[in-house]
């Protein structure tokens, strides 16, 4: 499903959902080649051990996108609009009206916001609210991520006769290495069919939150905008989108590039060429969260005890 998109950041999210669709293709359909615009064609080696490593891999890159979404409030946002419809919302859903429908009567069908967090802070120790119970959390995942983004980033500064030189590059393969043994350890075989289930979630939200109509009927300059429109009328507090989006866009090229160097990493080859977009990558990760570090000091983040899940849904022990 497409939606119409204005001004450009609305266009890179959507350039980056397509990108997720082609990780998710790979991790649920093996032997085939993808084009990934920032890495350049790749082909899939036929070795059935490496492409169920690769696999997960890129499904995690392709998650890791939709995780920094969340708190950015796209799927609530699309959850609240849809609950809200036919009650108190004064605004006249027109031609949008069937996706909304359709994306309310879905709703038990796929992962709620609870169970979404709490497969997040699993996989990258991060959650856009309160966990239940018991949830796990990947609390080494972003130490792991930061130490392979300096290494990245600190290869530009190396001198050698290769790109970064011999210790440049083995500090990224080490670096690379623990933080690929952090997510497998930390994932299991369902992340790829999550995958589908969560980034089909994030396109039709999109559809619906990048409508003309409805961003016509919230005077919004873009779909952040609906977004925000639609957390105050539900009484939702919203963080500023954009450091979790260019968290999130960087995050999932890094990951896809771990994906593709996760075979190299014990052959003592460099891993990382010189202008390799993973290099840039690194350092748009980096702002990212120094961004974001700075826009939550000082905020209150204890949250009160959420109420345990009481419909019956397949992903209700996800995180657990």
């Amino acid at each position: 499903m497409s939606f119409q998109v204005a001004p450009i950041a609305d266009a890179q999210i959507d350039a980056a959902l397509r990108q997720s669709d082609h990780l998710v293709a790979l991790a649920t359909a093996s032997g085939l080649a993808f084009a990934f615009d920032e890495l350049g064609t790749i082909d899939i080696p036929p070795a059935s051990s490496t492409r169920i490593d690769k696999a997960q891999l890129r499904a995690l890159a392709s998650l890791y996108l939709a995780a920094e979404l969340e708190p950015a409030g796209v799927i609530p946002a699309a959850e609240a609009l849809a609950g809200l419809s036919g009650t108190r919302l004064n605004v006249s859903l027109g031609p949008v009206h069937p996706l909304v429908g359709a994306f309310w009567e879905k709703r038990r069908d796929r992962p709620d916001e609870q169970e979404r967090n709490a497969f997040f802070a699993r996989l990258y120790g991060t959650s856009s609210g309160p966990l239940t119970a018991g949830a796990d959390r990947n609390s080494l995942f972003e130490d792991r991520m930061l130490t392979l983004c300096e290494a990245l980033f600190a290869l530009e500064g190396q001198a050698g006769g290769q790109f970064g030189g011999i210790a440049g590059q083995t500090r990224v393969r080490s670096a690379a290495r623990k933080l690929l043994d952090n997510l497998l350890g930390a994932s299991t075989g369902i992340a790829a069919f999550l995958a589908v289930e969560i980034i089909a979630t994030l396109k039709a939200a999109f559809a619906i939150l990048g409508h003309p109509h409805l961003r016509a009927q919230f005077a919004a300059r873009n779909i952040w905008d609906v977004v925000a429109a639609i957390s105050r009328i539900s009484g939702r507090a919203m963080r500023p989108p954009s450091p979790y989006i260019r968290r999130g866009k960087s995050g999932m090229v890094i990951l896809a590039w771990l994906a593709e160097a996760s075979g190299d990493l014990d052959s003592g080859r460099p891993v990382v060429k010189q202008g390799d977009p993973v290099i840039m990558a690194a350092m748009e990760w980096i702002e990212a969260v120094l961004e974001i570090g700075e826009s939550t000091a000082g905020t209150n983040t204890t949250n009160p005890t959420p109420p345990s899940i009481t419909r019956s849904s397949p992903w209700s022990q996800l995180g657990r």
